[in-house]
């Protein structure tokens, strides 16, 4: 029989067990280190799963809760270091907390949170930025954006911001309602500020807007907590800002707040509303410039005037009897020139009318021997067609001698008609190179003797010239010749 054993209920066990704990730790407060794994309200208490885990492995598993009586102590510590409560108590996020150790019978072991340590969350953080930001300077993407022309006109704007928000609204009532300039085109990409969501969906956000015809790209968030702006500090939304090709401003959080965006952007403002500002500022400075330029240069331009009007007077008399010289000269080029074109024209016409009436005597001559072949022709097919129809007549019937009487007739009629058509094309051509044709059109012929003027050798002087024209036939005296030059 086997030894006896002192026995205890599972009562006595924990009973046991919990007045340990309650002498060991019910004044002792421990700070701890780990992750919340699930994390829910009821009626202002906050109930949690705290987990440690090495290399992925859950190595230990406790119960947690926030009485509210300490909520609110905790609630106002956290948000002196700018922080939000439920920026802290998210699932997966790791926190350093000060826990009462409890132990009861029936619910088990669990840790009741007293404090929570936002340094640990601000160190992690700033971490993260300093290594997002060192990621950037190796890839050569942190000054990207300073290289590009940021003009002081940028009319076309796209928009980045969640419309729900005061800080997307306090940007669109500044650029609307301002007293410099309201005139702008505005594209907005409407995208969430405070997910984990809302990171892909910025950086997709400020690719598309660079593939519009936009002047320049306004990133606004208003004011949170620093987890709230943590999203700003991101590799993948700061990486789309420094490869964006279109100068990028941004006005994200307060005067206290700055994010890593900031150092990428082209231009960072403190708020929304200072960077709407910007735009309208910038327009309106410029023109202001531009005013007073204008006015400076008007200025000088009539100091000028008034000093140079002496000059202007002298090299204006100069100027006009050089213009009149050289007026002088090319009206006396354009006379010989016109001399020359004259004299040029004419003995081209003469050079023609010779060419024409050589073509006119051989077209004659071709017409002649062409219609005198017709004729042949059609007094042969003529000959032949009567004896042939004497022969034909012999032998066919009555009706059939009618029949092929009027084909006859018909062939004789076509070749007629072709051939009185063909003469008349040729009394046609043979009109086209009428030299009448020419002196409708205003051309003359003078000859001397017979001969024409332009190739006659003999002397012109005080011969008789005779001038043909379309109506007259004009008799005159050579008096004097010039030739032209």
């Amino acid at each position: 029989m086997s030894q006896e054993h002192q026995t205890y209920t599972l009562t006595q066990l924990h009973t046991s067990i919990e007045n340990w704990v309650r002498k060991t730790f019910s004044v002792k407060q421990v700070w701890i280190t780990c992750e919340i794994a699930k994390c829910n309200e009821k009626n202002g208490h906050y109930y949690l799963e705290l987990v440690d885990s090495i290399d992925g492995v859950r190595t230990a598993q406790a119960k947690g809760m926030i009485w509210r009586t300490n909520f609110s102590k905790i609630e106002h510590e956290l948000r002196s270091f700018g922080l939000k409560t439920s920026d802290v108590l998210k699932t997966g996020l790791e926190i350093k907390c000060a826990v009462v150790v409890n132990f009861h019978k029936v619910f088990g072991l669990s840790l009741v949170i007293n404090e929570i340590d936002p340094s640990t969350l601000l160190g992690d953080i700033e971490k993260q930025k300093v290594e997002t930001r060192n990621k950037l300077i190796e890839e050569g993407l942190m000054n990207l954006q300073d290289a590009l022309y940021f003009g002081p006109i940028n009319k076309k704007i796209a928009l980045i911001g969640s419309p729900e928000t005061s800080g997307f609204e306090d940007f669109m009532n500044e650029i609307e309602h301002n007293p410099i300039y309201t005139n702008f085109k505005l594209k907005v990409f409407p995208v969430g500020v405070q997910s984990q969501d809302a990171i892909e969906s910025i950086a997709t956000a400020i690719l598309e807007a660079s593939n519009y015809n936009v002047d320049a790209i306004a990133i606004v968030r208003g004011g949170g907590s620093k987890m709230d702006l943590h999203i700003f500090n991101h590799y993948t939304i700061c990486a789309a800002v420094a490869k964006c090709r279109i100068p990028i401003v941004t006005g994200i959080g307060h005067e206290s707040d700055t994010s890593l965006i900031d150092e990428v952007a082209h231009t960072s403002t403190k708020t929304p509303t200072a960077a709407a500002k910007l735009f309208y500022m910038n327009i309106g400075v410029f023109s202001s410039q531009l005013s007073d330029a204008s006015k400076n240069v008007q200025l000088k331009i009539r100091a000028l005037i008034a000093q140079s009007s002496g000059e202007l007077q002298f090299y204006s008399g100069i100027l006009f009897e050089r213009v009149d010289k050289i007026l002088k000269l090319n009206s006396e080029a354009l006379q010989r020139q016109v001399k020359k074109t004259q004299f040029d024209f004419n003995q081209y016409l003469v050079q023609s009318e010779v060419q024409l009436n050589d073509k006119l005597y051989h077209l004659k001559m071709n017409i002649g021997l062409n219609i005198n072949n017709e004729r042949s022709k059609l007094d042969t097919i003529k000959g032949l067609l009567f004896n042939n129809a004497e022969n034909i007549v012999i032998d066919l019937e009555p009706a059939a001698i009618q029949k092929q009487y009027e084909l006859v007739k018909l062939n004789i009629l076509y070749l007629l008609s072709s051939s009185m058509e063909y003469l008349e094309f040729n009394i046609q051509k043979l009109g086209l190179v009428d030299p009448h044709q020419l002196f409708n059109k205003g051309y003359t012929i003078s000859t001397v003797e017979g001969e024409d003027v332009n190739r006659r050798k003999k002397a012109l002087k005080g011969q008789e010239l005779i001038t043909i024209t379309n109506e007259y036939r004009i008799i005159s005296k050579i008096k004097e010749i010039n030739k032209r030059k």
